[in-house]
């Protein structure tokens, strides 16, 4: 049962009253229900497949141990995904820092690139993988608020709160996205042609 709703719905409302009434058996579904989806948020994210289940597992468990913050007239997906959005940035950051470190000692540096197979289980269709790889290579900001509107269908002001800016800034981040995206298409096209 790997497929969240789009929009949460009555049974999932069910479920968070069942939690906070002490069912922890109501929280295993809410976590299959959103499995997928915070795994795919964390691994356009942070672009590790191990960092990425780290990140998940970590966004389940503060939601869990902060369930009495969560305010059930809103969605809880976006809730959710706020708690895995910046949980994968402090990812970053400390991966950021550890990799400061060991290049101190290590020559070569290693680059940390999403694979290709973990795309595939994200993205369904041919041309969507074209799509979404091009995503991937986008800045952070931009690829993640493109995967939290397209990929997610969270609505803007939901991302924002998501990544703790405005509003505006979603909507310019989705709009230089676009228009990148646009050209990537376009040279992918070109080259196909030729």
């Amino acid at each position: 049962m790997d497929q969240a709703p789009s929009g949460d719905n009555e049974d999932v409302r069910r479920l968070i009253c069942a939690i906070r009434n002490g069912d922890q058996q109501a929280y295993s579904k809410v976590m299959q229900l959103y499995q997928r989806r915070v795994i795919a948020l964390a691994l356009m994210i942070v672009r590790d497949s191990g960092g990425a289940e780290d990140v998940a597992q970590d966004a389940f468990v503060r939601a869990y141990t902060h369930l009495d913050r969560y305010d059930e007239q809103r969605e809880f997906y976006p809730w959710l995904a706020t708690i895995t959005v910046r949980l994968a940035r402090n990812w970053l950051r400390t991966e950021a820092r550890t990799t400061a470190r060991e290049d101190v000692f290590v020559a070569d540096e290693t680059e940390t690139n999403i694979s290709l197979d973990s795309l595939d289980e994200i993205i369904a269709d041919e041309s969507g993988r074209k799509l979404w790889h091009s995503v991937a290579s986008l800045p952070s900001g931009e690829r993640t608020a493109t995967l939290l509107y397209y990929r997610q269908e969270m609505k803007v002001v939901d991302i924002a709160a998501a990544m703790d800016v405005s509003s505006g800034t979603i909507k310019t981040m989705l709009f230089r996205a676009r228009q990148k995206l646009r050209v990537a298409l376009e040279e992918d096209k070109l080259e196909s042609e030729n």
